[in-house]
């Protein structure tokens, strides 16, 4: 059992699929599960019983409290395939620690330490044979902002750079410890491999490694401040320099300096960021949902309820709040939650008493204790807790944390039934099961997201029907209900009542996905049921107010219904991309606005006065000839008319007045219309349409 578990660790950064659209996280779960069952069979085949003392250690106790509380909150807000997934993979990793606890009892953690600085050379030279692999490639991107987009998504086979830097601060006391105790070979084979994992954190420029980087470091100077010397003091702040050096010198070749200001301007900058809006709306939702959250794996599915969406374009779905305690918080309640703060307040309490009662490893022990304290950070902005590979790097330095508390302090050898075993591995064959069809689903669910990219709906409806599990697997990746998928192919099929069919179930699954909703709508306007395709568009505006997409179809409604006014308010409140954009990718928004003030003008022409009709004509030439100008227009208009609930008839008028009587004074200013006919000359439009365009900034 110890050579597979050393064997499972290092070959971890190899396991990659590159058939589903998340490359680690489905073939890993996969693989736990056949992990820990293998383990549980061999436990019964060598007559091994599971040692009480171990379930009944405080951190193993708060894992399954955290675990209780998940299920108590599943009965009571359903079982869902994503519940059922949360819970498979809180009950896997429960076991694989209870496990891992046992072999270290069994054999001593330094048998598996090499086993972990293997994993982290695996991890490295992968990203390091990427990184020179698409260098070149890279570098000859001019724009910077795509360049450092590129050099971002080399990650190994971690999924992302973030993870993979965070996952290689997990080995770091392997390594280290390594170095200290190691053989001639492996003690050169770590040196080389912590200059390698530091330079790899310095590249990726992962915010909150930093950070963990320095308590990490903080952490051991203080725990050992009366040990350092000045020559170990010189030698630490020697290498500091030598790396900040090495740093600056890779941020410089790489051309990502700007890159790195750009990261700590957001950081500054905290309350414009999408950061920050997740953790807003995590907490009001968690202030919502106090007792039993919103259900594990629920998050995803209930946070646009909670205005996360706001001012977006939908395009990007938030998948977890990027922190592991207010995720469990917001899916568990306060139980789990607690009970996660709990883990990492004992493994810290533990570890430090080790570190001082355990002279032989006492080492060891400092590390594991410095490296809680800087992950407990990484969980606090990032997200570990999903990634297969950082918990399984993690509980295993829980159960060495579990093993060695029980060692010293001496424990009773009592062991529990054989028929736990049995049923532990009951649990762990459903999970198998669960790990499979989510698999095989997540591999057909890409298939189809790749027809759907080429319009080739015939598959697009194969493969959903063989992805989708209503118990298992209803949703892939990003939140998005697989019988979406299919009812967009039965709608561009012409087949409106299985489209409709289908809207109606994925909405079930998701009733806050703004495409499931607008959807939904568009199949019931299809259909004439103008009462429903309304309802389903309001809903849709309720969790993101400025969905251009959402706005257009209803806004064409109001249009049809002659409610021309509404169907301007409703079309101008669009979030959109600024025109050059919508021009290149022939975005529809333009031509229907167009069409809705041109409707809305000949319906008030009759009763408007002779200026007015002035007014309305130069609108509808502009729409014509210059359609961003007019754009703008309407887009300063609605904000007047928001502000002061004006009819934009009057509105219009005024803007028009003031726009004149400032084209006069700049025109009567010799300077200021010389300047004005320089930015003509250097934006290549017209004089009057310049001198208009800074009239229209000016006025107010």
């Amino acid at each position: 059992m110890k050579r597979i578990l050393q064997v499972f660790i290092v070959l971890i950064p190899l396991l990659v699929s590159f058939s589903t659209t998340d490359p680690t996280l489905h073939i890993r779960f996969l693989v736990l599960s056949i992990f820990v069952a293998l383990s549980l069979l061999l436990f019964l085949i060598n007559n091994k019983k599971i040692c009480k003392a171990v379930l009944f250690h405080p951190l193993a106790i708060a894992f399954l409290i955290l675990i209780v509380g998940y299920l108590v909150s599943t009965f009571y807000h359903g079982f869902g395939s994503e519940s059922i997934y949360i819970l498979s993979k809180m009950l896997l990793l429960y076991l694989f620690m209870i496990i891992s606890t046992h072999l270290v009892l069994e054999y001593g953690f330094k048998e598996f330490i090499k086993s972990f600085v293997l994993f982290s050379f695996l991890a490295s030279s992968i990203y390091i044979f990427q990184f020179f692999l698409y260098f070149e490639r890279i570098n000859l991107i001019e724009n910077p902002l795509q360049r450092n987009i590129a050099f971002d998504n080399i990650s190994g086979t971690m999924g992302h750079k973030n993870l993979l830097s965070s996952i290689l601060f997990l080995t770091l006391p392997f390594v280290i410890y390594l170095i200290r105790v190691g053989k001639k070979l492996w003690r050169l084979l770590s040196i080389v491999l912590l200059a390698c994992m530091l330079l790899i954190i310095l590249q990726t420029q992962t915010r909150a490694v930093f950070v963990a980087l320095g308590l990490f470091v903080i952490t051991i100077a203080i725990v050992y401040k009366s040990q350092i010397k000045l020559k170990q003091l010189s030698l630490l702040l020697g290498s500091v320099i030598v790396g900040l050096s090495l740093f600056f010198t890779i941020l410089k070749y790489t051309d990502r300096y700007d890159a790195l200001v750009h990261e700590m301007h957001t950081a500054l900058d905290y309350k414009n960021s999408l950061r920050y809006k997740l953790y807003k709306s995590s907490f009001y939702l968690i202030s919502k949902n106090p007792l039993l959250g919103v259900g594990p794996g629920n998050w995803r599915l209930t946070i646009p309820k909670y205005g996360l969406y706001f001012d977006s374009f939908g395009t990007n779905y938030a998948q977890r709040p990027h922190n592991d305690f207010l995720w469990v918080f917001a899916e568990g309640g306060l139980i789990p939650g607690i009970s996660f703060i709990l883990i990492f307040l004992i493994l810290l309490r533990d570890s430090y008493y080790l570190h001082k009662n355990n002279k032989k490893s006492s080492l060891f022990y400092s590390l594991l204790f410095a490296t809680f304290i800087g992950f407990s950070f990484i969980s606090l902005v990032d997200f570990p807790l999903e990634r297969f590979s950082h918990n399984i790097i993690f509980f295993f330095l829980a159960a060495i944390i579990i093993a060695g508390k029980l060692k010293h302090t001496g424990y009773k050898k009592e062991l529990l039934p054989k028929w736990l075993n049995f049923s532990f591995l009951g649990v762990v064959f459903f999970v198998i099961y669960v790990a499979v069809v989510r698999y095989q689903g997540e591999v057909y669910a890409t298939n189809a997201i790749n027809f759907q990219a080429k319009q080739d709906w015939s598959s697009v409806v194969g493969n959903i029907d063989k992805a989708y599990n209503k118990t298992y697997y209803e949703l892939e990746n990003t939140s998005t209900p697989l019988l979406w998928y299919r009812g967009v192919a039965y709608f561009n099929q012409q087949r409106s009542n299985l489209a409709l069919k289908d809207f109606k179930e994925a909405y079930k699954v998701h009733p806050y996905h703004e495409h499931v909703l607008n959807n939904l709508a568009s199949s019931y306007e299809m259909t004439g049921n103008h009462l429903k395709a309304k309802q389903f568009y309001l809903e849709a505006l309720r969790v993101n107010p400025t969905f251009k997409e959402v706005r257009i179809n209803l806004a064409a409604i109001l249009y049809n219904e002659k409610n021309y006014i509404q169907a301007l308010d409703i079309i101008l409140n669009s979030l959109v991309l600024p025109f050059q954009k919508r021009k290149e990718t022939n975005d529809n928004y333009d031509l229907y606005l167009k069409t809705i003030f041109k409707g809305w003008a000949n319906s008030v022409s009759d009763l408007s006065s002779e200026k007015q009709k002035m007014i309305l004509n130069d609108m509808l030439n502009r729409f014509e000839e210059n359609p961003q100008q007019a754009e703008k227009i309407m887009r300063k208009a609605i904000q007047r008319r928001t502000t002061f609930n004006l009819d934009y008839l009057s509105i219009l008028e005024n803007m028009f007045s003031k726009i004149n009587l400032q084209i006069d004074k700049i025109k009567n200013n010799k300077d200021w219309y010389h300047d004005i006919k320089i930015k003509s000359l250097k934006n290549n439009i017209s004089i009057e349409d310049q001198l208009f365009e800074d009239a229209l900034f000016l006025w107010h």
